[in-house]
């Protein structure tokens, strides 16, 4: 599991070539995850937000402040992931990512 790789990605921030990065990242990890939901899920958001953001004049202030909402939550996910958490951690961590997305406003 290359959970490294998708840090790294994230560390490169919200931008819409970066988002369909992560989004790939994540299709190939639910491939080879105990958690492919988990993968499907995050997938989703990201692929999403590029999409939303992909075909108009989009803000630097707009971006950063989806970036920062999610920015956390994201690497924590991850983290736990990293970490072999149970999945009752992993649940609490991705409801944690997926009311940050809403938050956002995308």
């Amino acid at each position: 599991m290359n959970y490294q790789h998708l840090l790294e990605l994230l560390d490169q921030g919200f931008y819409v070539d970066n988002l369909y990065e992560l989004a790939s990242s994540c299709k190939k990890l639910s491939l080879d995850s105990a958690h492919p939901a988990v993968f499907f899920i995050v997938e989703s958001i990201f692929l999403n937000v590029a999409r939303n953001w992909e075909d108009r004049p989009l803000t630097v202030e707009e971006s950063k402040k989806v970036e920062l909402r999610l920015m956390d939550p994201l690497k924590e996910l991850v983290e736990g992931l990293e970490e072999n958490s149970t999945s009752e951690e992993v649940l609490e961590l991705l409801n944690e990512v997926v009311s940050a997305y809403r938050l956002s406003g995308v």
